[in-house]
């Protein structure tokens, strides 16, 4: 038993909440189809059915850009603003 990685980058419409600033609590808009929705559904469902331990998370949104924002799927707290 030990860590693992498991790493997505994906293109598509994404960004739900975008009225939560820097700081705020990221909870999601819960519509079916939502990229940010739903892979926070698979990593729920991901941790349910294989038992694992949720370490760290992020959904970053335009990675290396200056309009970087991170939302931390553990703590639920973005960083940035759209």
């Amino acid at each position: 038993m030990g860590n693992f990685t498991i790493e997505i980058e994906a293109v598509g419409g994404h960004g739900c909440q975008r009225e939560v600033k820097d700081g705020g609590e990221v909870s999601g808009c819960g519509r079916m189809g939502c990229p940010d929705c739903e892979a926070r559904r698979f990593l729920k469902q991901f941790l349910q059915v294989t038992g694992a331990t949720f370490v760290k998370g992020t959904l970053t949104h335009w990675p290396g850009q200056p309009s970087e924002v991170v939302d931390d799927l553990h703590t639920r707290i973005r960083k940035g603003n759209f």
